[in-house]
């Protein structure tokens, strides 16, 4: 298809736009010469070649030309003018497309074109004829008004020869052209164009011409003048030619004034080198920034101060010379850095020199003296901020060969940093001097004088931070430019911090640039809005972090902020501020969704590590903890854990690759890891040496305080908490005699340090952020995999954190445990939300193994010592009958009346917390409902059955503390707790457990009328609104429906069950005689202190003092009263007054609600109700199941409530109910559970059965009791069926079981229960017989009654007692043995035969006096071995040479020996002088005697100093130093009453034993001496204790004190 030529319009509208700035505007007229050119070159339909298309096309094309040159105001542009070159460049394309052959109508339509022409002017018709003159055209225009419509010279320079030939468009030759081309023809012998010859060489000339002609300027010789001119203007009157812009600002550096037209002048007058005017400007610029920062900044070229000079100056100098140097540098910004490139080379080149000579006199000075002006790299860091200058252009000048490299030098610097900090703390024999080692660190910047590190810290100075950096590392680091031509933004950044990392590492000029561009961006916060400012008050705290987050970054990585610490707290402040003002604005506590990324990663990288990097400093620390307090403990955990990561010390080298230690990918900072390691070998240092003596400081009056070693501690913790608490704790884990220790060393703590110690003490559980759980079982496996390289420590380990070696719970954690509730009762204010959350986690994810961390701290903390109990089966008598009573009754007894000091702020912390977030009430109900997991759930490691017991007997006993009371406690605690229903339904709790949690919140309701009523006060109120979901209403009746299955309401009615579950121990059964008799001891108590008060009894306490041994101050303490006698006497006081009163509130509820249960006794049970009289006979067994078998278990305080609530309901004689088949069905069940229940359990249902088989003991044995208590009353009446399986008769359903039938069904009980035990006991399962043997050892004084079952106990437990297998079984079966034999001797076995009871005595009797004579044997053997070895070594009295008489004996000096003074057994010993104003004897340490016993004690106690210690008064001495005992003589003494056994000089080695001062001299004397009959066939050696005895009597006494 034939092309078409477009319309004049579409050529008007093609060329409208043009002239244009946009190449894309030519793309229509483009197309539009194509189609015109195809058009016209295109053949004819015949074929053939015609013109006609050529003409249109031409004339269509000049006409569009000539209509726009017509638009154009400047027609002299038409040679350079894009819309002619697009057409010739349209005429090129075609040429070279079309073959030759076909180029006629092409020919045609260039000649046509070139002869259309257009008006000019004059002047035009000039420039034409020169033009045509230089060509040598044969274009010569007849009319010199027309020229051209397109240049020939356009066409000439633009299309090939051939088609210039073939159009007539070369020039004409010359005559010598054409004799060359001649000459040329006949060498070649080939013709040769004389035309085309002669225009490749015009070509040639005009090429040459335009790219290689040079421009020669006046080179300052000649013309002097201008330069002179151009200096004083540059130097002196700038400041008027922008003075009159020097007043709009910014603008007067863009207006830039007359300042570039006066230069241009300058030069064009002179004749001046436009280069060499630009040098002497960039000279005049450089001299001015100088002047500035010496005027400002006090001659201080720091970055802050240069900072600050250039901000705050007007420079107006600066303004002109800057448009000056642009105008100079031309359109292509090369000249100015070519410039200073000289500039740095003539420096270098001075540098070498220098450089050469400070190497042959080997002097600093001389090295350093060839520097670069700082003047130089401030206006070359001024001019690229500016845009002027690319300080990349740069780079060609400034690297050099012999320039250090410094990714080389980082590369060197990190592996010889690494080997260091390996060596520290290893002991080596072959270690180097250590002064050569300082001598080796003390090294020279590398980068003193490299313009390299110089350019960028003035680029820090004054322009941006990206810039610089991007500088330095395009300089530095071989990666940068395959980054930046690859688009690699990542591994673009990845090298600009690497760069800036290794420069600040080994310069630290560089450090101090970086930390003064942080300071300079700090100082613009506080001050008003400027323009180009990165920062400013209003400035958002995430803004800023990301503006600062990489200067930290490098800062902290190459530990160089140590060098400014003032820039460190102002960062402090900087944060405190801003997070400050974004908690006031949010008015509430931030949280973690308050804290943006780039702030925590601030935190985390700079401001909370770099503390590490300082010396210890307790203001730093401080500084920092202001910072972190406004953070929540969440966010601060992950901060310490970012510090902590990856590891501490040389954990970090040990966990890194080699490759990545020689790539320098350090996760830590080497300067961090190397403060870690000295603080982690001073901390060991000082844990070696302390002590609870030195851990306060020492004041001696006159000198100086010495610190103690506890401030020591504290003080190297300040710059690395996380490696001093670490070893700590590990060392309290290994150690728990240090717990104390290490508290009471914490008061010098700070508070950052106290916080850490939380976290660490989380970590040390196992609460790491990684989710991975510490664990420790039985066998910990260690792999280490050697290679060539590294170690890599391997631990295989599965989720048990119960040791399965002896069954024990670890000891780490129960160290843990114990600190963990000293330390927050001795610091409450740590954080401790941070512990409970992770022990909540914990029990979401069905793990109870911390529960022991609850436990202390509700014990520890709280003050709730009565929930540490190891086991139920631990608690005595005493303890019973006080959790029957008040809080405070069961507080006095659950310590046997020591009371623990409570902490109230720990107390209240701890309050606090577990009722924020309703945190206490969830771990409560996951206490409840893991208690089911840990039985029944599955895990991948078989765990022992008492580790699971004892895990389940854990959540019991920290669930069931009691709730915490005032008013408003209640009322979070009833705002929190979910109703009955929704904790059995929701939440699926069995109906005991829910009952359980909100019994407290039932009983307050049900008797809030009736407290109101006893306190005297008005009883009308209704309760508060918040126990209305708590009250007896017919709706929360009606729901118990629910919680039962349908038999069970055919027996049970729901009043029963209300009745029985909502009620307390406290509600039913008053301790009367519990609340006396503490009464009566606090009221003995009250009496001493008031006698000591008051100053009576002070001589006895003296003389007792006195007697013990005590020195005279400590006689002044015991008889003074001091303020802690004051506060107990109040305290005790207190409690008399408040026991009695709970005593007698206790007492009325105790009456109001035996009235309340004997008014709705008819209701209890369903038969009852409906007026049927016979005994139901599922009533009792519906009764024991779904109320008293729950309930029984769960707690001692519930197990004493059932049994006497059981007793109530049959003293209150409960229609319905048949007690006999109730306590058969207990029987049956207790029986039948022992295989399956834990220790704790076993204990519950040992308290349980224990009173209900004391009544039924009494009923078997005593008839009065049978008559009185169970005969003819409801409980002793039998079902039909119960009666019909007994074979009893049918006078037990209407009138009740006679004491015969009792009897029967008593044998059975005890049978059952016998058979169960002595199958538990017989059983190859631990669980089993330790339950049987803690039941047992409960009931042992009323089971077993028949010696049939004793006997086989005993025959059992024989074996039991040589099982070395089980340590603890052994020990409770030995325990129970000797409580049996003392039963049975007592006469509890009331069905034994009296004679073989008779006979069993004398036997015991028999071997009594056996064992009594081969203890008297025994002793004649041990007196006639002491006078066997009297005789050998003499008594001092065969003869005149006795050294009692003088006998010429002499001591070491040569003088004789006193008559009546024996030779010192230590001449050097120190002289004792007794009280009593005795001759004074030498000391000296007890000796031992050849036999091995000590004979220090013993019969010896009749000398002064025993009985000094027992309270009698010391004898005096007779002339011979012995002393005479008060008492008869003894079996062993002679007729003078000594001790013939030991020797005369027994007395005398015995007087010489003084006491230690604060020696404990008031232990009683009968404890000391053993008593004769004892089990094992060797005597008591010494008669007293032995030394473990002694030390345990001792720590008795202080735990008791």
């Amino acid at each position: 298809m034939a092309t078409t030529l477009p319309s004049s319009e579409e050529c008007t509208k093609a060329l409208a736009p043009l002239p244009s700035a946009d190449p894309a505007a030519l793309t229509d007229w483009r197309n539009i010469c194509h189609r015109c050119l195809k058009c016209a070159c295109e053949r004819g339909d015949g074929g053939d070649n015609s013109h006609e298309r050529a003409d249109a096309a031409v004339e269509l094309l000049s006409e569009a030309l000539q209509s726009y040159f017509g638009n154009v105001e400047k027609s002299d542009a038409a040679e350079n003018d894009a819309v002619t070159c697009t057409l010739v460049e349209s005429i090129w394309l075609m040429d070279c497309l079309l073959a030759d052959d076909n180029k006629t109508n092409l020919v045609h339509f260039v000649k046509c074109l070139a002869a259309k022409t257009i008006q000019q002017t004059a002047e035009e018709q000039a420039q034409d004829a020169a033009a045509a003159d230089e060509m040598e055209t044969d274009d010569k225009a007849s009319d010199k008004t027309t020229k051209p419509l397109i240049p020939p010279p356009l066409f000439q320079t633009s299309l090939e020869f051939p088609l210039l030939k073939q159009c007539n468009l070369l020039p004409h030759a010359t005559a010598a052209i054409q004799k060359s081309a001649q000459a040329q023809s006949v060498k070649t012998k080939t013709k040769v164009d004389a035309e085309l010859l002669g225009a490749k060489q015009k070509f040639m000339k005009v090429n040459a011409n335009l790219y290689y002609r040079q421009n020669k300027f006046n080179l300052c010789v000649e013309e002097s003048e201008g330069f002179a001119k151009l200096i004083s203007y540059l130097v002196g009157s700038t400041s008027g030619a922008a003075g009159s812009n020097s007043q709009n600002g910014d603008n007067a550096e863009n207006n830039g004034g007359n300042s570039p037209k006066d230069v241009r002048a300058l030069i064009g007058a002179f004749d001046l080198d436009p280069n060499r005017v630009l040098d002497l400007t960039l000279d005049a610029l450089e001299w001015e920034l100088k002047s500035i920062v010496d005027k400002y900044s006090k001659s201080e070229w720091r970055v802050e101060s240069i900072q600050g000079a250039i901000q705050n100056c007007k420079a107006t100098k600066i303004d002109a010379l800057l448009p000056i140097i642009r105008e100079l540098d031309g359109s292509s910004p090369r000249a100015v850095a070519h410039l200073l490139g000289f500039k740095y080379r003539y420096y270098a080149r001075g540098k070498d020199k220098k450089s050469a000579a400070a190497s042959a006199s080997n002097t600093y000075a001389a090295a350093s003296s060839g520097q670069y002006p700082n003047s130089l790299y401030l206006s070359t860091a001024f001019l690229s901020a500016k845009n002027i200058l690319d300080a990349h252009d740069l780079l060609p000048h400034l690297l050099d060969k012999n320039q250090h490299n410094l990714m080389e030098l980082y590369q060197a610097y990190t592996t010889e940093t690494v080997s260091r900090l390996k060596k520290m703390g290893v002991i080596s024999l072959n270690s180097k001097n250590s002064k050569e080692e300082t001598k080796a660190e003390e090294r020279v910047d590398p980068f003193l004088n490299d313009p390299t590190i110089g350019i960028f810290r003035y680029m820090l100075a004054v322009g941006k931070w990206d810039d610089a950096v991007a500088f330095l590392a395009n300089a530095s680091v071989e990666e940068f430019k395959d980054a930046v031509c690859n688009e690699d933004v990542e591994k673009l950044e990845k090298t600009m911090k690497t760069a800036v990392l290794a420069a600040s590492s080994l310069s630290d000029s560089v450090a101090e640039a970086v930390c003064g561009w942080v300071a300079g961006v700090i100082e613009d916060v506080y001050k008003e809005a400027r323009n180009g400012a990165l920062v400013s008050k209003d400035t958002s705290v995430c803004d800023i972090s990301n503006v600062l987050l990489d200067p930290l970054t490098s800062l902290v990585g190459s530990g160089k902020i140590r060098l400014n610490q003032s820039l460190y707290k102002k960062l402090c402040g900087l944060y405190r501020t801003k997070l400050t003002s974004m908690k006031q604005s949010e008015n509430k506590e931030l949280d973690e969704s308050s804290i943006d990324l780039e702030t925590f990663a601030v935190l985390s990288t700079f401001l909370v590590p770099s503390i590490s990097l300082f010396p210890p400093n307790p203001d730093l620390s401080r500084e920092l903890w202001s910072v972190l307090q406004l953070l929540p403990h969440s966010i601060r955990y992950k901060l310490y854990s970012a510090w902590r990561s990856p590891a501490l010390e040389k954990g970090v080298l040990r966990c890194m690759l080699p490759k990545d230690i020689k790539a320098g990918n350090f996760p830590k900072p080497l300067d961090c890891i190397e403060s870690e390691i000295k603080t982690a070998l001073d901390a060991k240092s000082i844990m070696k040496r302390i002590s609870k003596e030195n851990i306060e400081d020492k004041v001696v009056p006159g000198k100086p305080t010495e610190p103690g070693k506890g401030r020591e501690l504290s003080g190297i913790s300040h710059n690395n908490p996380l490696v001093v608490f670490s070893y700590i704790l590990n060392q309290i884990e290994s150690y728990d005699n240090m717990i104390l220790l290490m508290v009471d060393t914490f008061q010098f703590v700070t508070a950052l340090g106290l916080d850490v110690i939380g976290y660490c003490l989380l970590l040390s559980l196992g609460g790491g952020d990684d989710g991975k759980n510490r664990t420790k079982s039985e066998t910990i496996y260690v792999i280490y995999c050697m290679s060539f390289w590294f170690i890599s420590l391997c631990i295989l380990l599965d989720d048990i954190r119960i040791v399965a070696i002896g069954l024990n719970t670890e000891q780490w954690l129960t160290s843990l445990e114990t600190f963990t509730g000293a330390f927050y009762k001795k610091f409450p204010d740590v954080e401790l939300r941070g512990l409970l959350s992770y022990i909540t986690q914990r029990l979401k994810e069905g793990h109870a193994t911390e529960l022991g961390v609850l436990r202390s701290l509700i014990k520890t903390a709280g003050g709730y010592g009565f929930v540490d109990y190891d086991s139920t089966s631990a608690l005595s008598e005493l303890q019973l009958d006080g959790r029957c009573g008040s809080r405070l009754l069961k507080l006095e007894t659950s310590s046997f009346g020591v009371i623990d000091h409570v902490n109230p702020r720990a107390s209240w912390m701890l309050r606090s917390v577990l009722q924020g977030q309703d945190l206490g009430i969830i771990i409560l109900i996951l206490l409840s409902q893991i208690r089911q997991n840990v039985l029944y759930s599955k895990s991948e490691s078989k765990a022992h059955v008492k580790v699971m017991g004892r895990l389940y007997d854990n959540c019991a006993q920290n669930r069931s503390c009691d709730p915490p009371e005032g008013p408003s406690t209640k009322e979070k605690f009833a705002n929190s707790l979910p109703p009955l229903n929704d904790l059995c339904d929701k939440y699926g709790l069995d109906t005991s457990t829910a009952w359980m949690l909100i019994r407290p919140l039932f009983r307050k309701s049900m008797f809030y009328k009736d407290d109101k009523k006893l306190a005297g006060k008005s009883s009308a109120d209704e309760p508060p609104a918040f126990l209305k979901p708590f009250s007896p209403t017919p709706e929360m009746t009606s729901s118990y429906q629910k919680l039962l299955p349908e038999p069970a309401w055919k027996h049970l009615s729901t009043n029963l069950f209300e009745t029985f579950f909502s009620l307390a121990i406290y509600d039913i059964q008053c301790p009367s005689e519990r609340y006396s008799i503490e009464i009566s001891r606090l009221n003995k108590e009250v009496e001493r202190l008031t006698q000591l008060q008051q100053g009576r009894g002070v001589s006895a306490l003296a003389a007792a003092a006195a007697a013990a041994g005590g020195n005279e101050r400590q006689i002044r303490e015991a008889t003074r009263f001091t303020e802690e006698h004051k506060k107990e006497l109040n305290r005790l006081k207190f409690n008399v007054e408040k026991l009695s009163n709970d005593f007698s509130r206790q007492k009325k509820r105790c009456e109001l609600v035996h009235a309340k249960i004997e008014a709705q006794k008819d209701e209890m049970f369903q038969s009852n109700a409906e007026g049927a009289g016979a005994i139901d006979e599922g009533a009792a067994l519906a009764f024991l199941t779904f109320c008293i078998y729950p309930r029984f278990l769960s707690s001692p305080e519930d197990a004493l409530f059932c049994a006497h609530f059981v007793k109530l309901m049959h003293k209150m004689k409960i229609p319905g109910l048949s007690v006999v088949e109730l306590i058969d069905g207990i029987v049956n069940a207790i029986t039948g559970s022992l295989y399956c229940i834990t220790e704790d359990e076993a204990g519950n249902a040992a308290i349980f059965l224990n009173e209900i088989w004391k009544s039924a003991n009494s009923w078997r044995y005593d008839n009065d009791s049978f008559a009185t208590e169970l005969k003819g009353t409801p409980g002793s009446r039998l079902s039909k069926a119960f009666s019909q399986e007994q074979e009893i008769g049918d006078h037990a359903v209407t009138d009740g079981i006679t004491h015969d039938d009792y009897k029967t069904i008593f044998s059975q009980w005890h049978l059952k229960i016998g058979s169960a035990a002595v199958g538990c006991l017989n059983s190859s399962e631990y669980m089993h017989t330790r339950s049987a043997l803690i039941v047992l050892s409960r009931i042992v004084l009323v089971y077993p009654t028949q010696p049939k079952v004793g006997d086989k106990f005993l025959e059992i437990l024989a074996g039991l007692q040589a099982d070395e297998s089980r340590p603890d079984i052994r020990a409770t079966a030995q325990g129970y043995a000797s409580q049996l034999s003392k039963a049975r001797d007592e006469g509890m076995w009331k069905e034994e035969n009296i004679a073989v009871t008779k006979a069993r005595q004398e036997k015991e009797q028999m071997k009594a006096e056996e064992r009594k004579k081969k203890l008297a044997e025994q002793h004649e053997a041990i007196r006639k071995e002491t006078e066997k070895i009297n005789s050998q070594i003499g008594d001092g009295r065969n003869d005149n040479r006795d050294w009692r008489q003088g006998g010429g004996r002499h001591d070491e000096r040569g003088r004789p020996w006193p008559v009546n003074q024996g030779p010192p057994l230590n001449t050097a010993a120190p002289v004792f002088v007794p009280r009593d104003g005795g001759p004074s004897r030498e000391q000296h340490a007890a000796q031992q005697r050849r036999d091995g016993h000590d004979h220090s004690r013993g019969d010896r106690r009749d000398g002064m100093w025993e009985r000094d210690r027992a309270g009698a008064q010391p004898s005096r001495h007779n002339d011979r130093g012995h002393t005479h005992s008060s008492r008869p003589s003894s079996s062993h003494g002679g007729p003078d009453g000594h001790d013939r056994r030991y020797g005369d000089d027994a007395g005398r080695r015995k007087r010489s034993r003084s006491p230690e001062p604060g020696e404990d001299t008031e232990r009683d004397i009968s404890k000391r001496f053993k008593p004769a009959a004892r089990t094992s066939s060797s005597p008591p050696r010494g008669g007293g204790h032995s030394n473990r005895d002694r030390r345990s009597d001792k720590k008795t006494r202080s735990s008791r004190h």
